[in-house]
């Protein structure tokens, strides 16, 4: 776990400025902030490791990676600290293999969104492999982007556009809340 200062020391940009008054546009700016980091790690490093940042009202957050961890273990300690902290926001950032809505009214993605269909009943080939950096908060606000990865040739990464989403998944960070 790292505090705000050690956490985001080696970002290459510096981080918005909180908002005490206004948390949740606060944790908005923060999370578009992620976005661009997540994205430029990504293109460096040819990978990202999963990482959840755990903001405070404050703005004060805590970073924690699955290392170490199964995923029962590291789902367990996640909800002990989120709540032992009375997290107001997360930031989640991951690489998952997901349906992209290819086109306005999607009905796969409805279904998806809805909860009446699951990532796993899809096919292996109807999904694609992305950047993800989403984030939630306390009083409901979440918004989520999506980066296509691209592996043009082997040893090579690209990123395509961000796919910007705001549609509610309940069940995202349910239990942290």
């Amino acid at each position: 776990m790292f505090t705000r200062q050690h956490g985001l020391a080696r970002m290459s940009r510096k981080a918005p400025d909180w908002d005490g008054s206004d948390p949740s546009a606060s944790m908005r700016r923060t999370a578009e902030w992620f976005v661009e980091e997540a994205r430029a790690t990504f293109l460096k490093d040819g990978t990202h490791q999963e990482r959840f940042l755990l903001f405070q009202r404050d703005g004060n957050v805590s970073v924690i990676g699955q290392e170490g961890l199964d995923r029962a273990q590291f789902a367990a300690a996640l909800k002990q600290q989120a709540r032992a902290e009375k997290v107001f926001g997360i930031v989640h950032i991951v690489i998952i293999r997901a349906y992209i809505p290819r086109k306005p009214n999607d009905h796969t993605w409805i279904q998806l969104t809805s909860g009446e269909m699951r990532m796993p009943d899809l096919k292996h080939e109807d999904k694609t492999e992305n950047l993800l950096v989403h984030y939630k908060c306390r009083d409901g606000t979440q918004r989520a982007w999506i980066s296509p990865i691209v592996r043009p040739e082997a040893g090579s990464v690209a990123l395509g556009a961000v796919l910007e989403m705001d549609e509610t998944t309940e069940r995202m960070f349910a239990s942290l809340f």
